[in-house]
């Protein structure tokens, strides 16, 4: 039962790869286990999560596929391939009687747990709008000047959606095991922005943190099947291949495979100078709100954890 447990704990960190979630590798790591420096930045000296004292603690490391194995994510009509690595690394602690409670502990040594990866957007969606469909979105002279130049300096040409955390993450180890049912549900944000936003100074999300309006994009990501509420499709993931090493002091689960296509999506909420006509553009461009079943997510990669003691030896 510890085993299954353990590994139930590990799949907590799929929720990040769905911010796509999540942080970036520098370079693709083809056989992490293989690192030393694996779990250097699980937190093996904490003593509280949430508020409750530790028990024990298993470190988790997960990383996504090299591109172009890694999935994709759509964001109303636009889907984007994950072309860079995810990775992501944290403690799950045991709390409270019997250590029945699993919580989240962030990593050592003042890195995040998903560090946000800007993720390109195929094509240029936003870099050729005419004077008619400027004047449709109601764009003062001063914006159509700003872009007119923008498109001279090509700095309007890429767009980037980077995947943030927008609440706090929820599991069901039995359900991700299974493949059945809602294993992960990750409320997360998509920050959508290039040169000629920066320049203008607005700063644009679709979605929000929890509390807040509109609100998170919440994936309900499964190994199991997942169907679409708007048209019926069926996709389907896997748990992948489950491995147990040094006595169950370490596991992994390979080539597992996370899919949603039932989340809605709301639309653009930009701050800054021109804020209401971005909105406008972005809403108009990316095919946005979009409802519940237009998008899919599907994020392929292989997930890691191991014991304090195995931690602590770095993972070696």
């Amino acid at each position: 039962m510890r085993h299954v447990r353990m590994l139930g704990l590990c799949l907590v960190a799929v929720f990040a790869m769905s911010a796509v979630a999540a942080a970036s590798a520098s370079a693709v790591i083809k056989n992490p286990t293989k690192s030393i420096t694996i779990f250097k930045n699980c937190p093996v000296k904490a003593t509280e999560a949430q508020g409750e004292p530790i028990d024990s603690l298993i470190c988790v490391f997960a990383a996504t596929e090299a591109a172009p194995e890694g999935g994709h994510f759509t964001v109303g009509t636009i889907t984007v391939p994950l072309e860079k690595q995810i990775v992501l690394q944290y403690g799950i602690a045991f709390t409270g009687p019997n250590e029945e409670h699993e919580r989240y502990v962030p990593p050592q040594n003042g890195v995040e747990a998903i560090t946000p990866t800007p993720e390109k957007v195929p094509g240029e969606p936003i870099a050729h709008l005419n004077q008619r469909e400027q004047a449709e979105l109601k764009w003062p002279e001063a914006l159509s000047a700003k872009y007119l130049a923008a498109q001279k300096a090509r700095s309007v040409k890429t767009v980037y959606e980077t995947i943030e955390l927008a609440g706090i993450p929820a599991t069901s180890r039995t359900n991700i095991i299974f493949e059945e049912g809602v294993g992960v549900e990750a409320p997360v944000k998509i920050k959508a922005g290039n040169t000629w936003l920066s320049e203008l100074g607005d700063t644009c999300y679709i979605g929000s943190n929890e509390g807040t309006i509109p609100g998170p994009i919440v994936q309900h990501l499964t190994t199991g099947p997942s169907t679409s509420p708007l048209t019926g499709e069926t996709i389907h993931g896997s748990a992948g291949e489950l491995s147990i090493l040094r006595g169950g002091s370490e596991l992994w689960l390979a080539h597992s495979n996370l899919v949603d296509n039932t989340y809605p999506v709301p639309g653009a909420s930009c701050k800054g100078p021109y804020a209401k006509q971005i909105d406008a553009m972005i809403d108009k461009y990316f095919g946005l709100p979009a409802v519940a079943g237009a998008s899919v997510t599907e994020l392929k990669g292989t997930l890691y954890n191991a014991t304090v003691q195995v931690a602590e030896k770095g993972g070696a």
